[in-house]
């Protein structure tokens, strides 16, 4: 049971963390006076970082155990996020939001990785499973409590929060026992072991289509995301307050936890289970093109952004699900590490493009526009996988 929290745990301290800044950005560039280029940069500075924390740590995790990892990770996080909360300026904001992507990695190569070390093999689908429903309450805490914190309290409220509960992961994590030696990688750390392990996805078709697939997954929910919380504040319900919008985005978050409960026994009805994936994709491309519409309408904004969520969250549990089974436990963090990589590239991509986008047009309509072409682009590959054979075996999905 202590190990199905700390991963949970884990995995809803690198959602959330994601998440966070995108609505808490209106109350930041409110109280700083951030121009949207500045904005633009604060939401970027993580990832960017992320993305080269992430690729130079998954073969050291695969080497020197998950647990060490994650009890590092976070750790450092906690005490960087107290320090990024007493930030004054976009500059200092962007510092912290940037040192936090050297160490959040630690965790967020580990979790998925650490897995088999301390699950049986009949029961890692279930538990993994169970790893995976803590994103859409990620999703769901950090939007909602964002808004409402940043408009009734406080924006550093937040990030004060997240530091306590990485602290508090540090300590449960460090109780777990360390990594056995058998489940270690015994590959040198050289150029050659980073070359292989980088590259060697590429190779398989399948694999190559479900990185790029959840590459274009990750710039598109960023550029729908990445300001629409501050074109309702602003713009698409702006006569309803922090408080009503909060509200909104809690309750539309709920569908994004059903997308995750659900995403096994939906894909069950398909030949194929990305099928369903590839369904998603569509159903989430049609609902961002709708968005702009549906100004000062609040019911519409619930139950639209209710569908994107769902349609979200589906996508990353099947994604996630069948990438696992492309490598052996021993090269999991690698994987992991690759995941992230594709999408902290996607969110800077998506992030920067948003503020761009919404400031050539603040009505949000370029921003649903270049998301719904994005989404697009996803569901076909996702798509073509399923004409593939044996790429993502139906067991992956099933609950034992």
């Amino acid at each position: 049971m202590l190990i199905i929290i700390v991963l949970w745990v884990a995995f809803f301290v690198i959602n959330f963390n994601i998440v966070m800044m995108i609505p808490l950005l209106p109350f930041i560039e409110r109280d700083l006076g951030l121009s949207p280029s500045e904005a633009g940069w604060v939401l970027a500075a993580f990832p960017i970082v992320a993305l080269a924390s992430n690729l130079a740590l998954g073969p050291l995790i695969d080497r020197y155990g998950r647990k060490r990892f994650i009890v590092l990770g976070a750790a450092a996080c906690g005490g960087v996020l107290l320090l990024t909360a007493g930030a004054q300026s976009a500059v200092t904001i962007a510092l912290g939001r940037a040192a936090t992507g050297i160490f959040m990695p630690m965790i967020g190569a580990s979790v998925f990785a650490a897995i088999p070390d301390y699950v049986a093999a009949q029961d890692r689908t279930r538990i993994a499973g169970y790893v995976t429903s803590a994103a859409p309450i990620a999703f769901l805490c950090s939007i909602s409590l964002g808004v409402l914190l940043g408009g009734l309290a406080t924006w550093q409220l937040s990030l004060i929060a997240l530091a306590g509960i990485c602290l508090g992961l540090a300590i449960a994590a460090s109780v777990l026992p360390p990594t056995e030696a058998s489940a270690l990688s015994h590959d040198p750390i050289s150029l050659g072991t980073y070359h292989q392990r980088v590259l060697s996805l590429s190779f398989n078709a399948g694999s190559r289509l479900l990185l790029l697939s959840y590459f274009c997954w990750s710039i598109g929910m960023y550029v729908f995301l990445g300001l629409y919380p501050s074109w309702l504040v602003q713009h698409g319900l702006a006569d309803k307050g922090a408080g009503t919008i909060g509200i909104i985005l809690l309750l539309g978050e709920i569908g994004g936890l059903f997308g995750a409960l659900f995403s096994a026994r939906l894909a069950n009805r398909f030949r194929h289970p990305l099928t369903a994936c590839a369904a998603a994709s569509i159903g989430i491309t049609i609902i961002t093109l709708t968005i702009p519409f549906g100004t000062e309408r609040p019911v519409f904004q619930t139950l639209a952004y209710g569908g994107f969520a769902f349609g979200r969250d589906l996508m990353l549990a099947l994604i996630l699900g069948s990438a696992m089974l492309l490598v052996p436990a021993g090269r999991r963090g690698s994987l992991n590490a690759t995941l992230n990589a594709v999408y902290q590239t996607g969110a800077t991509m998506g992030g920067l493009a948003s503020a761009w986008l919404y400031a050539f047009r603040d009505d949000f309509s370029a921003n649903a526009a270049a998301a719904a072409i994005i989404f697009a682009a996803s569901a076909l590959m996702l798509w073509n996988i399923t004409r593939l054979k044996d790429d993502v075996p139906r067991s992956a999905y099933e609950r034992t």
